[in-house]
């Protein structure tokens, strides 16, 4: 009996650190969902702004507001055609690890010009 004793904290101890590392791995993940979301509905509403009349300017001010802080927001009109394209970094949501595994994200929206 003397033998086993402390056998589950020495398990305990070497499993830690892999339950650490998966929690910043599924962290990572979700941040980087959550900005694909974001995004891509910052794209999808500035593109159907501009597509319904309104202007560039407002449209992109829209989009960087639902976008993450940051964000590139680019517009093309042409043919007829309004293609929004957001472009930003993802970051994890903990303070001293938001540069760990960052990634530049983009969302591009298309939609067709309303006629008056």
């Amino acid at each position: 009996m003397r033998r086993e004793r402390g056998m589950v904290t020495a398990e305990l101890a070497t499993i830690v650190p892999f339950g650490v590392a998966f929690a910043f791995l599924l962290l990572w993940v979700i941040s980087l969902g959550l900005t694909q979301i974001r995004i891509a509905d910052a794209s999808r509403e500035a593109a159907r702004m501009i597509a319904r009349g309104e202007g560039v300017g407002a449209a992109s001010k829209v989009a960087r507001a639902h976008a993450p802080d940051g964000a590139k927001v680019s517009v093309d009109t042409e043919s007829g055609v309004v293609t929004v394209t957001v472009t930003a970094r993802s970051r994890m949501p903990l303070p001293y690890f938001s540069k760990i595994g960052s990634q530049t994200m983009d969302s591009a929206s298309v939609a067709a010009v309303e006629s008056p």
